[in-house]
């Protein structure tokens, strides 16, 4: 319940205070424009005042966006109330919401960053910040597509001392350092409770919510869907240089991503450089996979359901547990540490597919856990590792092409009878890569595997380490039960 108070504030049942769209218009605007600027306005004053917005008493909203239309600002914690939000977009892609930070450029050498002590960095001695790296050095350039991947890193930093560790090595002779400290705060920030219609009528995007520079963050319940468009590279929630984001609930039905052409490329969630991103029953779905990432540490999805989880280029540590997992891959390149599959359903998928376009191959494990696999004629492989360039990479910490290790527990494969077998390995492209020797990769443990029909009626099925063959430099221990 919330009163009224003078001057068009609210005070909420909490005691937080509060402006609504109301106070601003709203009930009095004829036109979907009119409409909008009764929200901005509102978003803009609370913003201002260190206030809230709050949505109580307001079932639905049609807007359409002006010419010159800017992002609704957002207070630290937003409560749509169940709001169904009505987009059309005739002018300018970008975000509809925004929780952005500023940060600012520091000094600092480069050799501190692995020991995680920051003490001696005057903008990192005390409080709570969070560090953002870039390396000005390319780490790879994709081949095909024309552009250099620069890695980045975050780390939260209290009273100077670091509380994770950077996905890999900063004191190296080609790393370039570019430093930004973000001051931030531990409380909640939070955005919930809002579905989000675009339109048909729309005409260029109109994405859900941009966040940066933020810590401890929490995105729940939102609902987005998307009509059929020939529009592409999405981006619904677009999250970068942020530490502790957690998606609770969240639906994406459809992204602008063309109708699954090459290259008709367009995500719901569009990450960039995050560390400790959580995902709890999240269900999304678009023409060309709902994941497109780079520079992520520390990934956990459980109980969610999607078409792909991706690591464009440089990640650590991934794990999905419950998950259904359909029509894709678990694609990561230059990815360190370990991705883990745990009671995971996988539907025409391919539990773990390493691309091949970045040219970068650093060693990585892989676990598959109590899951169910289910084969198709297109995937029926444990593990896909493209291949495309015999050159050596000329960064020296991606010069080494390694393979993951693998282990298998408990693993339920469901194969039709026009599937002939399952491969652990598949190696897929450019077989002259074939030739060299593979780092990392000394072990495949399998254990527990259970063979069946789709109606459940066991069966015997072929398993082989590789469609093709390859050599390692470690001799490989590979073991069946």
């Amino acid at each position: 319940m919330m009163a009224l108070m003078a001057g068009g504030q609210w005070t909420a049942a909490n005691g937080q205070a509060a402006v609504s769209p109301l106070d601003y218009g709203l009930r009095e605007a004829t036109t979907g424009i009119g409409r909008y600027y009764a929200l901005y306005n509102a978003h803009s004053e609370a913003r201002d005042r260190g206030l809230t917005v709050s949505y109580a008493g307001i079932d639905s909203i049609d807007i359409e966006l002006p010419p010159a239309w800017r992002a609704l600002p957002l207070a630290p914690q937003t409560d749509f109330g169940g709001l169904v939000l009505t987009v059309t977009n005739r002018y300018r892609h970008g975000a509809l919401f925004s929780m952005t930070n500023q940060g600012r450029e520091v000094r600092m050498d480069k050799a501190m960053v692995d020991g995680l002590d920051f003490g001696s960095v005057p903008e990192l001695a005390e409080g709570c910040h969070l560090l953002v790296l870039t390396d000005e050095t390319p780490w790879t350039e994709r081949q095909g597509y024309g552009y250099k991947a620069y890695r980045k890193d975050i780390i939260v930093v209290v009273d100077g001392r670091g509380q994770n560790s950077p996905v890999a090595r900063w004191d190296t002779e080609a790393t370039r350092l570019r430093a930004t400290v973000y001051d931030v705060d531990t409380t909640q920030k939070v955005f919930r409770n809002l579905t989000m219609h675009r339109t048909k009528e729309s005409t260029y995007k109109t994405y859900c919510l941009s966040v940066s520079g933020q810590l401890n963050v929490l995105i729940d319940h939102v609902y987005v869907t998307t009509p059929k468009s020939r529009m592409i590279a999405d981006g619904v929630f677009s999250i970068g240089n942020s530490a502790c984001v957690h998606f609770a609930d969240d639906t994406v039905r459809g992204t602008y991503s063309g109708y699954g052409r090459w290259r008709d490329y367009g995500y719901a969630f569009s990450l960039n450089n995050l560390y400790a991103t959580r995902f709890d029953r999240t269900e999304a779905s678009g023409n060309w996979g709902v994941f497109g990432t780079n520079n992520l540490n520390d990934t956990r999805l459980e109980d969610c359901s999607i078409d792909r989880f991706d690591i464009h280029c440089y990640g650590r540590d991934a794990y999905l547990k419950r998950c259904e997992l359909r029509g894709r891959q678990t694609t990561v390149t230059s990815f360190y540490g370990t991705v883990v599959l745990d009671s995971c359903r996988m539907i025409d998928y391919t539990p773990v597919a390493v691309r091949a376009s970045y040219n970068a191959y650093p060693p990585f494990d892989a676990v598959i856990r109590d899951c169910t696999f289910e084969l198709t004629r297109r995937q029926h492989a444990l593990v896909c590792v493209n291949l495309e360039d015999t050159a050596t990479n000329p960064r020296e910490e991606l010069r080494e092409k390694c393979w993951p290790n693998l282990t298998v527990e408990r693993l339920t494969v469901v194969a039709p009878w026009t599937v002939g077998g399952l491969d652990v390995f598949k190696p897929q492209g450019n077989e002259r890569c074939l030739d060299r020797e593979y780092g990392h990769l000394e072990r495949v443990s399998i254990k527990g595997l259970r063979t069946v029909r789709p109606g459940g009626r066991e069966v015997k099925l072929g398993v082989r380490l590789s469609a093709k063959p390859f050599k390692t430099k470690k001799e490989l221990k590979y073991t069946t039960d």
